[in-house]
């Protein structure tokens, strides 16, 4: 199961109580106090693995809770501090507040930490407190509690291409002759249910990673169809290629072009922006030299006629991709 977005409670751990204590050792007389400081509470903290691809192994996680500070003791014994808990995330995602929206920070590479609640501070020991005018003092404070929130972790995939397009466009397709992937590809629209990643090999020291999104249709950036739930995966991408389907006749080529680049535009408009080419995909197939025609009358950038099925233009296209992306 493909898990984009969770809201978790987390509760930083309280620190411990300062401690009262006098000594009451035999030979030595007015010990005075020895009260040691309570430890500092657990915090959570948020790793980067970079073996997780999705957010799923937190979906029926509501809480985590990081441990109490020990209290102090005689001795000027310090307690002991309190268990950090560690929440692996994928690379890519965004820790937020979820009741303000404020950003907490994000981790993009394996090993990133980020401490996203804070323990208390561990109470003072009564040691800390004598003075010459107060030499035994008979009080102490206690810890102080830990941050809790509610907050909201978003997964933003990190890829360097993004295929965007209508759907049943072949965006599976051209993945998976791209690259290792192994999409689900049908003739139907909307096979792909979420975003799709895979690594293209230029040569054996060039490589780049691609990811497919769902298909968008008009009104994707108002929640109709799949696309808007999925286009923030390709906010980190570089360089965006639409993926037309050159043989349909509905949508026409042009139109599907008109209404991705729309959509993209009301999602993001610096997408639009990174949109390095057209690819005029299905060349395989009757009409398809038409759909290149009224392609390159509307884009306003390359078009390449492709297949995915025969592998047509597939070189030049990795080729166009990677160096727009050095």
């Amino acid at each position: 199961m493909f898990v984009d977005e969770i809201k978790l409670h987390v509760y930083a751990g309280d620190g411990g109580n300062g401690c009262i204590s006098f000594r009451r050792e035999k030979y030595v007389p007015r010990g005075g106090p020895d009260g040691g400081d309570g430890g500092g509470g657990g915090d959570v903290v948020v790793v980067c693995d970079g073996r997780r691809r999705t957010l799923s192994h937190l979906s029926h996680v509501n809480e985590v809770k990081a441990g109490r500070g020990g209290d102090g003791s005689g001795r000027k014994k310090r307690g002991a501090r309190g268990r950090d808990v560690v929440v692996s995330v994928p690379p890519g995602s965004i820790i937020r507040s979820s009741e303000t929206g404020r950003l907490i920070g994000e981790v993009l590479e394996p090993g990133d930490r980020l401490v996203i609640a804070r323990g208390g501070r561990g109470g003072e020991g009564n040691v800390r407190f004598a003075t010459a005018q107060d030499q035994a003092p008979r009080y102490a404070t206690p810890g102080r509690p830990g941050e809790m929130l509610l907050v909201q972790i978003e997964l933003k995939l990190l890829a360097d291409v993004a295929l965007v397009g209508y759907p049943n466009a072949g965006k599976s397709s051209l993945l998976a002759a791209m690259s290792g992937a192994k999409p689900r590809v049908a003739d139907y629209p909307f096979t792909t249910l979420a975003p799709q990643l895979g690594v293209v090999r230029v040569s054996p020291a060039e490589e780049f990673t691609l990811v497919e999104v769902p298909g968008l249709i008009e009104g994707a950036h108002e929640g109709r169809g799949l696309g808007h739930d999925f286009l923030r995966h390709i906010e980190r991408a570089m360089v965006v290629a639409l993926v037309i389907d050159a043989a349909a006749e509905v949508p026409d080529p042009a139109g599907a072009y008109n209404t991705v680049v729309g959509e993209l535009a009301k999602h993001n408009v610096d997408l639009v922006e990174r949109i390095a080419v057209t690819v005029a995909n299905k060349m395989d197939l009757p009409g398809a030299e038409e759909g290149v025609s009224e392609l390159e009358g509307v884009s306003v950038t390359r078009v390449m006629a492709v297949s995915a099925a025969t592998r047509e233009g597939l070189d030049k296209l990795t080729e166009l991709v990677y160096n727009k992306l050095e």
